[in-house]
């Protein structure tokens, strides 16, 4: 599941975040964040291990990187879950209470 995002992390600037960068890991993201099986955490372990930041160096460009790349796979899984589509497109119950 998570090779989708190959194509993303072979780019020499995959880590700089450029606009480019960030339109390709949210195509590759759109292929795999309603998969059921599908979890951030464990796509920051793949890029880690196809990146090999250097161990100890939380502040290395690559480890920032993947630090953003899984609080944004994050925030969408949330989004879509919040917002009614969950895993595999069913609709999830919506809340009946009004807000003040």
């Amino acid at each position: 599941m998570y090779r989708t995002f190959d194509n993303f992390l072979a780019r020499d600037s995959w880590h700089t975040r450029h606009p480019r960068d960030e339109t390709q890991f949210f195509v590759a993201l759109d292929s795999v964040v309603k998969e059921s099986q599908f979890n951030p955490d464990k796509m920051g372990l793949y890029m880690r291990q196809k990146t090999h930041p250097p161990v100890n160096t939380k502040d290395h460009s690559f480890d920032i990187a993947i630090e953003h790349y899984v609080a944004a796979a994050w925030a969408v899984k949330r989004y879509l879950a919040a917002a009614g589509g969950d895993q595999r497109g069913r609709q999830s119950p919506r809340c009946s209470r009004q807000l003040p």
